[in-house]
């Protein structure tokens, strides 16, 4: 059976992952950009984590991938965090939110005030 987008967006048994940095990575070229060198430290992260930090978001203000990626790299004390991970955790909280409004449950994300 096809899982929900809140089954989704549970947390994996096997994040967090810390991986060196190789040209070859899906999300090379946007970590990249960000400062992280080939051979330095990239962090994966559970969806719980990219979800935390959406809800923080005020009103009125917005994130972007980009900073949300900085400031999961600085919890974890690393140089950077994988924008693709983080972008598909985005993805998933949005949808997994709009499931549960349709359910007339709430997750509470407002992933609205996240751009890409």
């Amino acid at each position: 059976m096809k899982k929900t987008w809140q089954e989704k967006l549970k947390d994996k048994t096997t994040l967090p992952e810390v991986h060196k940095l190789e040209r070859r990575f899906p999300c090379y070229n946007a970590v990249h950009k960000m400062g992280a060198e080939v051979g330095d430290d990239v962090i994966l992260v559970n969806p719980s984590e990219v979800v935390e930090i959406m809800k923080q978001v005020p009103y009125g203000k917005l994130i972007t991938i980009v900073e949300i990626c900085n400031k999961i790299a600085k919890q974890h004390s690393v140089p950077a965090c994988c924008s693709l991970t983080t972008g598909i955790f985005i993805m998933t909280a949005a949808n997994a939110a709009e499931e549960a409004n349709r359910e007339g449950k709430s997750l509470d994300i407002p992933y609205w005030r996240t751009l890409k």
